[in-house]
């Protein structure tokens, strides 16, 4: 009985030997390669490389069982070599001769070396060899010859009686003819000497006992390519014993036949025979079509997988690589058959022989990551899950490893954390408060919006319940989660400072699930202090436009009736003296109609639609031309009227009538807010791609409160005028596409600053 070799823990001289078995590799491989073509014929016409590969394979399992120390294991490689047997192109018997020369070369090398204990290593070697070395010629006998074993027995026995008596012979025939296998013999030249009644009938042209005699390619139904490599012709001319697979018949009804051809000599027969020996593995040869067809159908289900699938032997080499992996990897699977898996991996074999150890003492490994060496160089991260592969015996014969490309899914985890990122950067950059709360109403998000609105940091506010930051009022309000789903707004006011308030909008929405279960609430707190100033101040202008529209309706109405007056009053005061006191009376009466015509004139001019007549203007001289209007007011006021505007300020297209209509207004105003004794200047300077018109007094200034409504028709801070001039200079500044600025303080003056556009009126 076979010693079983177990598996010893490592030591030096094992450690040795692996490494001394390393070192020699490529001069015994070349060596062996070498010596098998010129010893053994099937080899001599083969390629180097052809002969290289098994013998590399070979050598590859020797290591690999060797350093596991299952050295009797080496038979299930020697059973995949004979059903391979390089693509049928060399005999079993060849291969095996093949073997036993490198175990030649190995033992003679093994006694030239220096290793320690190499003795022992010999003999261990020597009883590898024995128990492994034939099992690739029983692989392909055992199957047939067990049945051919009996009637070959049976025959050899009846052969040596038969010489006895005829008797014997007789009852041979009658063995033979009842055996259930057919049996043709032919003699040398080639006619049927004998022939049992199982002969099959498809296999002969007469019936049985009408073939004795006749040449074979009369009585048997061979065609002529059957006949050109006659067996029973190579083994009358001295070959060995040979096997052929036949098929006869036709359809349905055809059979498979194992045919097996052997000298016959001795005993009563004269001259040499062969004797055929035809067995019906119709049953056998079904079961292998049947086994490879539903191989196939594995092998298109495992194609049509989006996995990339990859099988190795016990050896690490590939043995399947499915079309998935074809498309993930760029190989093809006939460049990746025999490779070895672990040199693709991107840590090497030190990562295969890890997963090799795991997958041993674990059968399954899942959700290994790793990455795996593309065509391209590029190494594709994987998710693998690896699992042992057993045949039916449970013999363990290699691995499986399904891989998912995980690259689209990193890629989609990146895009979705970027956008995530990119959502949270807006909703963090929002002014507006955003909040989001749980089920429970615990704040789950609080934006810089809200921690500015409400004066709260996030890391104070993540957890809380929104009721501790939201006036009480509010909280009454809003309905508790869940109660009334949908979007509703509320508004409520914050203090901030000490004596100002915020007014803020909240909106509140409803988050529910796609089963349309609660799953919290968002707010959005917008502040509307300013939106409700604008509605506030809209208001007011719209009741101010009103009261324009009925003032210019009034002063349309009473604008004749104020001319006859007028007429009238100048004619009774040119009929008196100067020093009559009615005179006098009669001038006051005329002044203050004067003073009622210009009113008119104000309101008449406010209502009317503003229309322009643009042009380019010279600044400078509409300024020069318009202050002598004014300059004899500016004196009887007591007040110092400077004109400090450069010659060569800017062209601006405008209005010349409504530029000086702006300029009065605004001096006027100035001279009229100034004491006796101060000053209004008027300067100009150019802004970007503005002019600016400038007009200071050191007048007695106005508080914030009258700033923010100075601008108002009908707003007046004099005892005289109509409140309409400063309204009627941001209309038409505003209509020329510029703007008015004021600064003023009080006791410090006042500056008012016209801006006007100038780059694109350009001549």
């Amino acid at each position: 009985m076979a010693r079983v070799l177990t598996r010893q823990s490592p030591t030096s001289r094992h450690q040795s030997f692996m490494r001394w078995l390393e070192a020699v590799s490529e001069p015994l491989l070349s060596e062996w390669v070498e010596a098998i073509r010129k010893e053994i014929p099937a080899y001599a016409t083969m390629e180097p490389r052809e002969v290289r590969l098994p013998v590399e394979r070979h050598f590859e399992a020797l290591r690999y069982y060797w350093d596991l120390g299952l050295q009797s294991r080496l038979y299930v490689f020697y059973q995949d070599l004979a059903r391979k047997r390089l693509a049928e192109k060399v005999r079993l018997a060849d291969v095996a001769r093949a073997v036993d020369v490198g175990k030649r070369i190995l033992l003679r090398m093994l006694a030239e070396s220096e290793l320690p204990g190499r003795e022992d290593l010999r003999e261990l070697f020597l009883e590898t060899f024995r128990e492994n070395s034939y099992v690739l010629l029983e692989c392909y006998q055992a199957a047939t010859e067990e049945m051919a074993a009996e009637a070959e027995a049976r025959l050899e026995a009846t052969e040596a009686d038969a010489a006895k008596s005829h008797e014997q012979w007789g009852l041979l025939n009658q063995i033979l003819s009842g055996l259930d296998v057919g049996i043709i013999v032919l003699d040398s030249q080639l006619k049927v000497a004998w022939l049992n009644q199982n002969v099959p009938r498809d296999l002969l042209r007469l019936r049985p006992e009408l073939a004795m005699g006749l040449p074979c390619q009369e009585a048997l139904a061979h065609d002529a390519a059957e006949c050109s490599r006659c067996s029973a012709c190579y083994v009358l001319q001295g070959a060995t014993p040979m096997r052929q697979l036949i098929r006869a018949g036709a359809g349905k009804n055809a059979k498979d036949y194992l045919k097996i051809t052997r000298p016959l000599s001795g005993g009563h027969l004269v001259g040499p025979h062969v004797i055929e020996i035809y067995l019906d593995i119709t049953a056998q040869q079904e079961a292998i079509r049947s086994l490879a067809r539903t191989q196939e159908l594995v092998r298109n289900i495992l194609n049509s997988s989006v996995s990339a699938i990859i099988s190795t032997d016990l050896h690490g080499r590939v043995t399947l690589f499915n079309r998935a992996a074809e498309k993930i990897f760029g190989f093809t699977e006939g460049e990746m058959l025999g490779q070895r898996v672990g040199d693709y991996y991107e840590k090497g074999l030190a990562e295969a022989r890890t997963v090799m150890r795991r997958l041993l003492a674990e059968e399954v490994i899942t959700d290994f990551v790793t990455a795996f060496r593309a065509k391209s160089g590029e190494y594709v991260p994987l998710k693998v899950t690896f699992s042992l592969l057993r045949d039916e015996q449970g013999t363990l014969v290699g691995t499986m490893s399904f891989c998912q490309d995980i690259r689209v899914e990193e890629a989609l985890k990146q895009e979705v954390a970027s956008k995530d990122q990119y959502l949270l950067s807006i909703l963090q950059a929002s002014m507006d408060g955003l909040v989001t709360l749980d089920a429970k109403g615990r704040i789950a998000s609080w934006n810089r919006g809200a921690a500015a609105l409400l004066g709260v940091e996030p890391a104070f506010a993540l957890g809380r319940s929104i009721d501790e930051f939201l006036p009480p009022d509010l909280i009454r309000e809003m309905p508790s989660s869940g109660t009334q789903p949908g979007t509703r707004h509320f508004e409520a006011r914050l203090p901030k400072g000490c004596d100002s308030h915020m007014d803020i909008l909240v909106t509140r929405t409803e988050i529910r699930t796609p089963a349309d279960r609660e799953r919290g609430a968002s707010l959005v707190l917008k502040d509307v202090t300013e939106l409700k100033r604008l509605q506030k101040d809209l208001a007011q202008a719209e009741h101010l436009a009103e009261l324009g529209q009925l003032a210019a309706s009034v002063a349309h109405e009473i604008k004749n009736p104020i001319a006859g007056l007028r007429g009238a009053m100048e004619l009774m005061a040119q009929q008196h003296q100067l020093d009559d006191p009615r005179f006098v009376m009669f001038h006051e009466g005329l002044s203050q109609i004067r003073r009622l015509d210009g009113l008119v004139k104000d309101l008449l001019s406010y209502a009317r639609p503003l229309s322009l007549q643009l042009e380019p203007v010279p600044l400078g001289l509409v300024v020069e031309s318009t202050l002598p209007f004014v300059q004899r007011g500016a004196e009887e006021a007591g007040v110092s009227l400077t004109c400090a505007v450069p010659e060569d300020l800017p062209v601006v297209h405008a209005d010349p009538q409504r530029l000086q209509q702006v300029i009065v207004n605004l001096v006027q105003n100035g001279i009229q807010a100034t004491p006796r004794g101060g000053a209004v200047t008027v300067s100009g300077f150019t802004c970007g791609h503005e002019v600016a018109l400038e007009i200071r007094d050191t007048g007695s200034g106005m508080a914030p409160e009258q700033l923010k409504k100075i601008f108002q028709p009908f707003y007046t801070t004099k005892h005289i005028g109509t409140g309409l001039g400063l309204s009627i200079v941001q209309r038409i500044v505003g209509a020329h596409g510029g703007r008015v600025e004021v600064f003023s303080r009080p006791e410090e003056g006042t500056v008012f600053t016209v801006y006007l556009p100038y780059e694109y009126w350009r001549a």
